[in-house]
């Protein structure tokens, strides 16, 4: 069972990724992303050392008690031992322009600094201007580039930010 994170976004929840997660995951990171992970490339990432993920799930069950929330974010990250990455987040078109992002960033570097990490990095597509906004506005620096990390659905290749964050100014 998954392991509930104190965290709440408006009409959303963010827990622990459980096994029956990941096919969600996957659908909801095709909607994200061109590039996009398979529910095997995700249990892959699970079962890495220090791997872990949060979901962020609509709140509520109907008259009837039967569970009717719907997965609307997810933060996937590794901590090897003192730093973390941040290997991809992503809210769904329905559920962005509401904090749920930012709640979900903050709720990854929550539980990586819980892990023993003092520092995250990411990569972030250099024309991404509301994440890079997002990871400005939440103390990342940029560190570093990397030329054509990215490729998008038409096959253009896509320069990444590499950006850091010490997890003590959290």
């Amino acid at each position: 069972m998954a392991a509930r994170i104190d965290e709440a976004a408006g009409d959303y929840e963010i827990d622990g990724i459980g096994p029956f997660d990941l096919g969600r995951i996957a659908r909801l990171h095709r909607r994200c992303f061109d590039d996009a992970w398979s529910r095997s490339d995700l249990a892959q990432l699970m079962a890495l050392p220090g791997g872990f993920g949060l979901i962020a799930r609509t709140q509520g069950f109907n008259r009837l008690g039967i569970d009717t929330r719907r997965v609307v974010g997810f933060g996937l990250c590794r901590v090897v031992r003192d730093e973390s990455e941040l290997l991809s987040i992503g809210i769904g078109p329905e559920a962005r322009q509401q904090g749920l992002g930012r709640r979900m960033l903050r709720a990854c570097m929550t539980h990586c600094g819980g892990l023993g990490a003092v520092r995250m990095f990411l990569e972030v597509a250099i024309d991404n201007d509301a994440a890079r906004a997002l990871y400005d506005g939440e103390g990342f620096v940029a560190v570093g580039r990397r030329e054509g990390y990215y490729r998008r659905g038409d096959g253009e290749r896509v320069a990444a930010v590499t950006m850091r964050k010490d997890l003590q100014s959290s």
